[in-house]
């Protein structure tokens, strides 16, 4: 699906050529055919979203984006998609620009949250204690003294735990599946307390950590893995290993480029004028001043027909 006049013919080009090359019997859900159109299989993150509303493909369309329907399925693919959309909803441009923007910042937060404060919690505790404030260094230390478990081995089989206990809320029936999720944490997390096996300020991390996560739940794949990894970084090298693993899922996140256009643009390579729908959400009388249109973002290497793009006239 495109808006004929707004996508770039090159942008189209190379999406028929990719689908061209999918050599598979059969489809049966959209998430057959994405990763036939991601240039980097080996990142963590995709440079392919999907939705399930069609006000948002429209939307996506609007921008010169491309979307892909599969027959029986409700959700439906657009390419290219950049991160900073995962943090971003239709909803946000019907309410006043502040509350939109203050949205925003929470949802960056709150994946911030989910992937490092576990590991965090485990490197501050087991090598750089003087970090914490006396009161709550002295309650880590009593609740830590009747455990039997280092704190990196505590966060690994609690989150196991708690994704088996998901697992098992998704695949039964919806009437037993959220009184399984529920009972499931009340009864296994206060048991594990009261034996000794689990200290209480882990159970609060794990709980900030779980609600956290469904924030941004097209990010909830490669936050699931970054926030084990990065509990197994910060137990075993401390807040070292944890700002060099940082830098290097960045470098990865960078190195996605689907179909020509950096996925973390406009953020980098940086677009001042870009920028007023990414950290903060301006109102509609600044963004209809200019037409969004996908290929003319800064670093893309999409050619557009006739004049400048936009990114050039913002510059």
């Amino acid at each position: 699906v495109y808006l004929r006049g707004t996508v770039a013919p090159e942008l189209l080009r190379k999406v028929k050529e990719r689908l061209s090359k999918i050599r598979i019997d059969v489809v049966l859900e959209s998430g057959y055919i994405q990763p036939f159109l991601d240039a980097k299989p080996l990142s963590l993150f995709s440079g392919v979203g999907y939705t399930e509303r069609p006000d948002t493909l429209c939307a996506k369309v609007a921008e010169g984006r491309i979307g892909l329907i599969v027959d029986g399925t409700p959700y439906a693919l657009i390419v290219p998609y950049l991160f900073n959309e995962h943090f971003q909803s239709l909803d946000d441009y019907a309410h006043r620009p502040y509350y939109a923007t203050f949205i925003r910042w929470l949802k960056y937060a709150a994946f911030f949250f989910s992937i490092f404060l576990p590991g965090f919690y485990v490197a501050i505790g087991s090598f750089h204690p003087e970090l914490l404030p006396a009161t709550l260094l002295n309650s880590l230390i009593v609740s830590e003294e009747t455990t039997p478990f280092p704190l990196m081995f505590e966060a690994l089989v609690i989150f196991f735990i708690y994704e088996i206990m998901r697992e098992a809320g998704l695949r039964m029936p919806q009437s037993v599946g959220h009184a399984v999720s529920i009972v499931g944490a009340l009864v296994i997390g206060d048991a594990a307390v009261s034996a000794g096996i689990i200290g209480t300020p882990m159970v609060i991390v794990v709980a900030v950590t779980a609600i956290s996560s469904f924030v941004v739940p097209t990010l909830y794949e490669p936050i699931t893995i970054l926030r084990f990894a990065f509990i197994l970084i910060g137990g075993m090298f401390g807040i070292f290993g944890i700002s060099a693993a940082f830098f290097a899922v960045a470098a990865n996140l960078c190195a996605v480029n689907p179909l020509g256009i950096p996925a973390t643009t406009p953020a980098t390579p940086f677009s001042l004028y870009s920028m007023r729908d990414v950290l903060f959400r301006w109102g509609w009388k600044t963004l209809a001043q200019e037409d969004l249109r996908v290929q003319g973002l800064t670093g893309s290497d999409i050619s557009t027909q006739g004049g400048k793009n936009n990114a050039d006239k913002a510059t």
